[in-house]
């Protein structure tokens, strides 16, 4: 595989970095094992040494890139810091050997939400490059992961500048600038270039994160890249905002549930989405060209007023719809919790963290929209995780619900689906059903997964959580009702 990239590479006159390992133990090791650390280092150069024996001879093969992440929250310690350079000293020493001229790229990255400020971050920096041979920071902008908007970068490049000047002035500084947004879709092509702007005094070099994922033609609608040639072709970024859409129509479907329709708006160059507000708040980004939307995860016998509004691949977005009301009907009364006090075993251990401090999913307590509320179990995981309760005798079953916490700022997201089964020996399960991440919209929030309407009868009941991505899965109540 890496051959053929490489070769493909060379056909196409593009440069490539060669990133060595990766270990996810990093995640919870960092620069706080020296051993650990050391092996690594070992194990990167090995690496090194059988990728240069076999495709030395690529002219695309421009460099080397490390991919431990070093971040503003995990490296405070004088001793952390000067772990880490040692790590770059023993691969950077044997990359320069290896490959005379070939630089080797590291990207770091930073978190506004809290850590080290800014002068600590040069600090930081300044100790870690006054020893280590770092040819290349290819400083990771953070904004489309949510850790930083684009008036916030010009500090944080200045700082890690600042640090190269101070320590290492031939070290270069490039942006590892991010086109994704927070619901990992592409990022508008104003915000990208907005980014773009803010570092250029403090960079000499971009890279994308990752353009050929979330902007390219043979990804996305090609409005994006279209937008984006018409930038480089012309310095500005279009300006014209789509057509408001029309004839916007709300209907209740059920207790949890309002489907939407409308008319679609139009664009110059192309209608990328829509976002959906519900009394008043944003809760939805549709990305491409549909007109329909059912509204899941709603609270029986609410009004709710919708409008929504047209964006194209620049960003620019269109006037508000007209607005539709729609009221849900009252849910089934459910009143007995079944699953009270009951035991259950989760096949995943919490973090010691975010632990289970013993009963937490169905001891009453409910965690607020706060991470730090101890009635939350925290798991960091892109991994499916299971979550079996028993009730300790066959039981009539009508509902079901689980809750979990959405805290975008620090990657705690809702999960992507969550399945409930039930089974009458803790062995031979049947789906009861599903339920889809609910329009929640980018607020810090705790959200019920809930299935209505069933008459099932069993001892066990199993959920099946299935995460957003890599990130964190915060858990709390799970409900088990009946009349």
């Amino acid at each position: 595989m890496v051959g053929s990239a490489l070769s493909a590479a060379d056909r196409a006159g593009m440069t490539v970095y060669l990133g060595l390992q990766v270990n996810d133990d990093w995640w919870n090791t960092y620069a706080n094992d020296p051993a650990w650390l050391d092996d690594e280092a070992t194990i990167a150069n090995d690496l090194a040494d059988d990728l240069w024996a076999k495709y030395r001879t690529h002219a695309s093969l421009a460099g080397w890139y490390l991919s431990f992440e070093v971040d503003n929250w995990n490296f405070t310690t004088t001793a952390s810091q000067n772990a880490m350079a040692a790590f770059y000293r023993k691969v950077a020493d044997h990359l320069h050997a290896l490959s005379p001229g070939k630089p080797v790229v590291i990207s770091p990255f930073f978190n506004t939400a809290g850590g080290l400020t800014t002068a600590q971050w040069q600090s930081m920096w300044t100790t870690i490059l006054a020893t280590s041979p770092i040819d290349v920071i290819a400083l990771q902008d953070g904004v489309g992961a949510g850790h930083a908007t684009a008036s916030q970068l010009a500090a944080w490049f200045a700082a890690t500048r600042n640090a190269i000047t101070a320590a290492r002035p031939a070290t270069r500084l490039w942006a590892d600038s991010e086109t994704f947004n927070l619901d990992f879709q592409p990022m508008s092509i104003k915000g990208v270039v907005d980014d773009l702007k803010a570092v250029q005094p403090y960079v000499s070099s971009y890279w994308s994160f990752s353009y050929d994922h979330y902007q390219s033609p043979l990804q996305v609608a090609p409005i994006y890249d279209q937008t984006y040639r018409d930038y480089l072709a012309t310095g500005s970024v279009e300006s014209a905002a789509p057509t408001a859409p029309s004839a916007l129509t709300a209907t209740a479907t059920g207790p949890l549930t309002v489907t939407l329709s409308w008319s679609a708006a139009t664009d110059a160059v192309g209608i990328a989405g829509y976002r959906i507000t519900r009394n008043g708040t944003l809760v939805k980004t549709l990305y491409g060209t549909a007109t329909t939307f059912t509204d899941a995860g709603l609270d029986p016998s609410t009004a709710y007023t919708y409008t929504l509004r047209a964006f194209d691949a620049a960003g620019n977005q269109s006037a508000a719809s007209g607005a539709a009301s729609a009221t849900t009907p009252a849910a089934p009364s459910n009143p007995v919790n079944l699953a009270a006090g009951r035991p259950y075993t989760v096949s995943q251990a919490a973090s010691p963290s975010y632990p289970d401090g013993g009963g937490e999913l169905t001891d009453g307590a409910y965690g607020t929209a706060s991470y730090g509320d101890a009635a939350w179990q925290g798991r960091n995981t892109g991994a499916g995780y299971l979550i079996t309760v028993d009730l300790g005798a066959q039981k009539t079953i009508k509902e079901l619900r689980g809750d979990w916490l959405q805290t975008k700022s620090v990657y705690i997201f809702l999960p992507k689906k969550v399945t409930y089964e039930v089974s009458a020996d803790g062995s031979s399960y049947t789906v009861a059903g599903s339920v889809a991440a609910p329009a929640a919209g980018d607020a810090d929030q705790a959200r019920a997964y809930r299935l209505l309407g069933l008459n099932a009868t069993a001892r066990y009941v199993r959920i099946t959580v299935e995460p957003a991505g890599s990130a964190w899965s915060f858990t709390d109540e799970v409900e088990v009702r009946t009349t």
